[in-house]
């Protein structure tokens, strides 16, 4: 079926039997069995239902064998309307005039009903959705709060936001990305918050991209809205919890959900915005303190623990006294760059290996892992205690950061680092530090610095998060690097007479 011929840009025809055999040549009635065609007859006139099969509700039916039965011969579209408004009142119950319409109202999943004689369909959208129940997502668990996560029902994922969110200025648009897949794509903002430049520039991304299908769903999102470039950083945050896509709309940020997309996209997404996590304001001031400053300190420990060590225990002439105990006990018989190496390259492997591997193997392959990277390589000679101590050390802080793309990334860094620290010693590991922060200060996520709020430096933003406040005192202003039109968070007297009335 080619896109957009001709035969299909036609207007519909008052002739039954021609609007059907075009609408089914292009829709591939007789190649695909679930596009179906239900011919009837209402009063005295001809009549057909087209739809795509497990889409329609059993409830449908009903009203369809009434219009079978009446017996008035002055049947039109809006005789037909009005039967279906009175007899299903929650349908949305339309008209279209086009072919191509109707097709790509079929693909969407609405039933479209032609009559003989008319020259207009009725689109009722009487769809019902495939979906599984909103679990707790599994990257961004929480041990007090709600449970529920998005699915992969844009509907429902919207609606989970809504809930959350009882503004009339809460904005849900929805656009359609690829020639083909015509997938639906929300945009969700709160009108008088959101920077408007923001939401014209994604909407415009998102409008003119020319693409036929969306094969990665919300990755391929994510790559057209930021250009597709090699920059590794991620510019956009991803989130399984509708709390979470909530608190950063009222914040001033734009979010996006893919139809058939279990997450959202968040945006803009500096650096400091991917370690935060719900779980650190589900506790108190002081726990919640304690739980950030440890999730900060994972970063520091994930990305420079081998290295740093690496060149302290081969430098030990730059080593303080107090940190004489600082080196390999046992020799190995293979140099200590080569080991770190070997062991990251392990690490990494059992990782893409457990992700592979079904649950009822998961426990052997996490005994082998341990048996191979641990007792059996150091009784063998191949790793000295201390690598293997540090490595772990290193690989459970990865795990520590929320934000899984950027946990990532940091793990990319950590390589870079410990290879420059072996071949460039300390002055390498210098440089290539120097390097990696010139390119994160001068990364921007949607118009905002990536190293922000740290450069340029903001002392509120920075304290929010890295210090659990409360929630009286969680900064009344919005941040400031997100240019928002509403920029207090505080409710104004003539918002609070309008809650009263």
């Amino acid at each position: 079926m080619e896109q957009g011929s001709d035969e299909v840009d036609k207007p519909l025809s008052k002739k039954l039997e021609d609007n059907l055999k075009t609408l089914k040549n292009e829709l591939g009635a007789d190649e695909s069995f679930d596009v179906l065609t239900r011919e009837f007859e209402i009063g005295d006139k001809e009549a057909a239902l087209i739809f795509i099969d497990g889409f329609i509700k059993d409830d449908l039916i009903l009203p369809i064998l009434y219009m079978m039965e009446t017996s008035r011969e002055d049947i039109s579209v809006d005789v037909i309307k009005k039967i279906l408004k009175r007899r299903l009142p929650y349908y949305e119950v339309s008209t279209v005039k086009t072919l191509d319409k109707i097709v790509q109202e079929v693909l969407a999943g609405p039933q479209v009903l032609l009559i003989d004689g008319v020259d207009e369909a009725i689109v009722i959208d009487g769809r019902t959705w495939l979906s599984r129940s909103p679990d707790e997502p599994e990257l961004e668990k929480a041990t007090r709060g709600p449970a529920d996560g998005f699915v992969e029902t844009l509907l429902f994922n919207v609606n989970a936001v809504r809930r959350r969110i009882r503004d009339a200025n809460f904005r849900a648009e929805v656009l359609q990305v690829g020639k083909r897949s015509k997938n639906d794509v929300a945009l969700l903002y709160i009108k008088d918050i959101i920077n408007k430049d923001l939401v014209d520039r994604v909407r415009e991304k998102l409008k003119n991209v020319d693409i036929d299908g969306l094969p990665l769903g919300d990755k391929s999102i994510e790559e057209i809205i930021t250009g597709g470039t090699i920059n590794p950083l991620p510019l956009v945050r991803y989130t399984e919890r509708p709390d979470n896509v909530a608190a950063h709309l009222l914040e001033g940020h734009l979010a996006i959900i893919v139809d058939n997309s279990p997450t959202a996209l968040v945006l803009p997404a500096p650096f400091l915005s991917h370690i935060q996590t719900l779980e650190v304001y589900r506790k108190g001031p002081v726990i919640g303190t304690y739980l950030s400053l440890i999730r900060t300190m994972a970063i520091f420990i994930s990305v420079f623990l081998p290295a740093v060590w690496l060149l302290m225990a081969t430098n030990k002439e730059i080593l303080p006294d107090f940190l004489e105990f600082i080196g390999v006990r046992q020799e190995s018989t293979i140099g200590l760059g080569l080991q770190f190496i070997l062991a990251s390259l392990g690490i990494d492997l059992i990782r893409i290996a457990s992700i592979q591997t079904p649950s009822t193997l998961a426990t052997s392959l996490s005994l082998i892992g341990a048996l191979l990277l641990g007792d059996f390589a150091v009784k063998v000679g191949l790793f000295s205690p201390e690598v293997i101590l540090y490595m772990a050390i290193s690989a459970i802080s990865n795990f520590a950061i929320p934000g899984y793309e950027l946990a990532l990334v940091l793990k990319l860094c950590r390589f870079v680092f410990l290879l420059a620290a072996i071949f460039g010693g300390i002055w390498g590991f210098i440089i290539s530090l120097v390097v990696v922060l010139l390119w994160m200060v001068f990364t921007k996520s949607f118009g905002v610095y990536y190293m922000w709020p740290i450069i340029p430096f903001d002392y509120q933003a920075l304290k929010s998060y890295l210090v659990r406040q409360t929630v009286m005192d969680l900064s009344h202003i919005r941040p400031e690097a997100l240019k928002t039109q509403d920029k207090d968070r505080t409710v104004k007297e003539d918002d609070k007479e309008r809650n009263r009335e």
